[in-house]
């Protein structure tokens, strides 16, 4: 078993359903090892089970040992996540450090970004802002090391993020290209990260249309690909931006959204960044007893990581409502503690936040000097952040004011907050901001100027107003658009699981038909009825719950069935013949009347037949064998629970029936034709046995005709000399002469009883094998001229010529009864059928070597040839060209069927019409 490769940061939904769905097919290590890192966040509980299994069963997976570490290190880092997600810190540091040296020991790269990752968000909810920028920086450059583009981008976007909360303008040059990229051209994993940071450097930068739309299609895209921590902080980072845009229902939704999120994956740090947010939300309404009391349960909530960022926010916005309420003293007291974690966190929004409202709680307090301190301090760090140099400058005007009585020093804060205002293209300062100069510059004795102010004033206040109408607008509008966007989504993600869920309804009807094709094939290649039920059987389990099953076939006479298989709780039973008039079996009922019968134990009459003996089933189908018109039979298969049939499976039923007819009905025509065959088989026996009995006779009449010739002669001169003898006239020329002639007759008969006595031990030999399959070692040479001998009067008188090339040393171990009536058979066929209207006919037998073990024999002609249409069907049964002019059709069959099955070779024939025809068989040298 192979180990899975490295998985991807988090998987789009699609790639989630189909990992889900190949796990659903059987239990896979590999496949609960992807699930549970894919699940993390979407599903913690689960992921946690999964991870354990994993871990419990990396020892015996087979898995390589390298691999095993990487992924126990892996499944420590599902847990460790989860710990975190749980605010149990110190759990998740421990396995954090577990699964890094796991997987640094196996030098996984990709493991170890991934684990980094973990450990900056670690970092980031205990306020450890510059370890969760090392962090980061680890996992890029493990990622760029390991040549994983996608994850590299990703980690970017992460590190764009933490960059962005220390100096803004710094981010928005640093990571530009980031910023700059086509989302959709991006993998969802990839792209919500990517829309997540622009979303939130357009939100700091106070862009809140774009940011809207950009967090929107953020969150989105995290919810598709299990981001679900990534989706709750944009949650609520869009109602900071609704808020923003004063658009504060808007705003409430998504915090309300995100806090349901984070309620039901019961995160703790999660539920209590959306009450955060909510309770600013609320203190813009001016409900401020209600975000005070949300903001403390917020804090109390993260008492076990008070130096959080969502801490610091939560103290921030406590301290901002505590200052609209008049509580000058809880306020500064927050905003100190908030410098503290500030400073702490190295966090410069917050160091900022933190002076600013310190400042003005000082001023307020009356403690001048420490009040310009903290807004000086402020304005260091507030470099490339507009808005807030502005409201700072505005400040130090005020505290120097206060401090000094002069207004002409105030002025001159003033006159620098409105220069920067002013150089800054569409930036409008606040009204309050001109009317202090105004008032200044009346305190001053400027009145003109004063006037020209004020008058300033009002009319940004009115254009205020109007734009933030304007801006109300414009975010109901955007609130309207992206509403409107996400019910259709939501209608298209309802369409698409509709589609889904009937692909997948077709797809697994798709996969029952394809599996019945292959059983359909399966079954109908088979030729023996045990073997067709046997196979019959398999796949009926495979498809359907079966708990008995039967098949029963009429017999011939077509008046019962007789069981030819039976299974019940996997024991095999034979029924006695059933009458197929029985009026109480349903399967000569099915059989009676030609239909499928589908029956439950509830719906079935009290006083119904069962068969004694047998389980009392809850659901049963019955389905005729049906071929064409002809029944030939019914299954029928039957389950003990309910519910147990319903289309599917009535479908697969149907199928296998209408399979199991047809191979069953084939099996039956083969039987008949096999009985067939060796009844022929054997007439061809007889008969090439009595072809050749007459062959012999022919070549033993010479011979035999030429010695009793010759002895008849030599009788005659026997007697002439005994008379000449008894007379007493011989000479010594007389007896020399009768020596001579009776020494070269008998020499001549000598010679002539050789040969029949030769032809009498081939024909002994011959018919031997011919009688029965008489496996022996033999010369094929020899076979071969036997049968030329056998075939030579037949031949002569066709006027045909029969030349042999078969090497002498050819020898092989096997059935030369079987060869010798092949090449007959073959030679009878080039007789009949090759030379019709053709003189001069000629017909080669020949042999060769093809390899050690193997030799081809072929049986050639120069006759008339085959067309191609005729040689596809050349070795079918029963064809044949001469129909009704002696021709069986099944000479050419039983050919191949003995060199295919009995000598364990391949025939094939090549012919051109009008260039004779070769029969070229390829054989072992020892037959099977």
């Amino acid at each position: 078993m192979s180990a899975p490769a490295a998985p991807a940061v988090f998987l789009p939904a699609d790639e989630l359903a189909r990992l889900e769905l190949a796990l659903q097919q059987g239990p896979s290590l590999a496949l609960q090892a992807q699930l549970a890192w894919a699940l993390r966040q979407s599903a913690g509980a689960r992921a946690q089970g999964l991870a354990e299994q994993v871990e419990q069963g990396l020892a015996a997976s087979g898995w390589p040992l390298p691999a095993q570490t990487a992924w126990r290190a892996r499944m420590r880092l599902v847990r460790a996540e989860l710990a975190l997600q749980a605010m149990d810190f110190e759990v998740a540091r421990t396995l954090l450090d577990e699964a890094l040296g796991g997987l640094q020991a196996q030098q996984d790269e990709i493991g170890c970004a991934d684990a980094h990752h973990l450990a900056a968000s670690l970092a980031a909810d205990l306020g450890e802002v510059q370890r969760v920028h090392d962090q980061l920086g680890l996992a890029i450059a493990c990622a760029r090391r390991a040549g994983d583009g996608e994850r590299l981008l990703f980690l970017q976007a992460q590190l764009g993020r933490a960059d962005a909360f220390r100096d803004l303008s710094t981010a928005r040059q640093t990571w530009a290209v980031l910023l700059g990229l086509d989302i959709e051209g991006l993998s969802p994993v990839v792209a919500a990260a990517v829309a997540d940071l622009r979303g939130l450097v357009a939100g700091m930068a106070t862009e809140f249309s774009p940011a809207i739309a950009a967090m929107t299609r953020a969150f989105e895209l995290s919810l598709q690909t299990g981001q679900l921590r990534r989706a709750i902080a944009l949650a609520s980072n869009l109602g900071r931006a609704y808020w923003g845009m004063s658009e504060f229902q808007a705003a409430m939704e998504w915090l309300t959204r995100g806090l349901t999120l984070a309620r039901e994956a019961g995160w703790p740090a999660s539920m209590a960044l959306c009450m955060a947010q909510a309770g600013e939300t609320l203190r813009r309404l001016g409900r401020r007893d209600e975000a005070r009391a949300q903001l403390q349960d917020c804090l109390r909530m993260l008492g076990a990581q008070p130096a959080s960022r969502t801490a610091a926010l939560a103290l921030k916005y406590l301290a901002h409502t505590e200052q609209d309420d008049g509580r000058t003293e809880p306020a500064l007291q927050a905003f100190d503690a908030l410098m503290q974690r500030a400073v702490h966190a190295d966090a410069n929004d917050l160091k900022i936040d933190a002076q600013l409202g310190r400042a003005r709680a000082l001023l307020a307090l009356g403690r001048h000097a420490e009040a310009r301190s903290a807004a000086e301090a402020a304005l260091q760090l507030a470099h490339g952040q507009l808005e807030t140099t502005v409201d700072l400058l505005w400040i130090l005007g005020e505290v120097t004011l206060a401090e000094t009585g002069s207004p002409q020093q105030a002025l001159q804060c003033y006159e620098q907050a409105l220069s920067r205002a002013a150089d800054a293209e569409g930036f409008v300062p606040p009204p309050q901001l001109l009317e202090a100069a105004a008032h200044a510059h009346a305190q001053a004795g400027d009145f003109p100027k004063a006037y020209e102010l004020s008058q300033r004033a009002g009319a940004l206040r009115q254009r205020r107003f109007s734009e933030e109408a304007g801006q109300r607008s414009l975010a109901l509008h955007t609130h309207h658009q992206i509403e409107r966007a996400r019910a259709e989504s939501e209608h298209l993600r309802q369409l698409a699981e509709s589609e889904a869920a009937r692909f997948q309804a077709l797809r697994g009807t798709h996969e029952v038909l394809l599996h019945l094709s292959e059983v359909g094939r399966e079954l109908t290649a088979e030729l023996e009825t045990d073997r067709v039920l046997a196979v019959l059987e398999r796949h009926v389990h495979a498809l359907i719950e079966v708990d008995s099953m039967a098949v029963y076939l009429l017999d011939e006479g077509g008046t019962q069935l007789y069981c030819a298989f039976g299974m019940e709780d996997g024991q095999t039973f034979v029924d006695p013949p059933i009458a197929l008039d029985d009026a109480r079996s349903y399967s000569a009922r099915c059989v009676r009347e030609g239909r499928e019968l589908i029956l439950r134990m509830s719906e079935l009459p009290r006083e119904h037949y069962q068969v004694p003996g047998t389980s009392a089933m809850q659901a049963m189908m019955f389905a005729p064998l049906r071929v064409g018109e002809r029944v030939i039979g019914v299954i029928t298969v039957q389950s003990l629970h309910l519910p147990a049939y319903g289309e599917r499976e009535t479908l697969a039923f149907r199928s296998l029936s209408a399979y199991a007819a047809i191979a069953l009905d084939n099996a039956r025509a083969y039987r008949r034709l096999s009985d067939l065959q060796r009844h022929v088989m054997a007439q061809e026996k007889l008969a090439a046995l009595g072809s050749m009995v007459a062959g012999v006779a022919h070549e033993l009449n010479t011979p035999i005709g030429n010695s009793l010739l010759l002895a008849s002669t030599l009788l005659g001169g026997a007697r002439e000399f005994n008379a000449r003898l008894t007379q007493g006239a011989l000479r010594r020329s007389d007896w020399q002469r009768f020596a001579d002639q009776h020494v070269q007759g008998l020499e001549v008969i000598e010679r002539s009883m050789d040969a029949a006595a030769a032809l009498v031990r081939s024909f002994k030999q011959v018919a031997v094998d011919r009688s029965a399959e008489q496996r022996r070692a033999f010369a094929l040479a020899q076979v071969c001229e036997q049968c030329a001998q056998t075939m030579g009067l037949a031949l002569r008188r066709a006027g045909l010529r029969l030349s042999l090339q078969v090497p002498a040393e050819l020898r092989m171990d096997g059935y030369p009864g079987e060869v010798g009536q092949v090449l007959l058979i073959l030679i009878n066929n080039a007789m009949a059928h090759a030379f019709e209207g053709r003189e001069n006919g000629q017909i080669e037998l020949g042999a060769q070597a093809l390899s050690p073990d193997r030799l081809a024999l072929w049986v050639a002609d120069n006759g008339q040839g085959m067309s191609a249409a005729l040689q596809e069907r050349i070795f079918e049964p029963f064809f044949t060209t001469k129909f009704g002019q002696g021709g069986s059709g099944l000479g050419l069959s039983i050919c191949h069927n003995i060199v295919e099955t009995l000598l364990g070779g391949r025939i094939r024939v090549s012919s051109e019409p009008g260039q004779g025809s070769r029969f070229t068989l390829e054989l072992p040298l020892q037959a099977p």
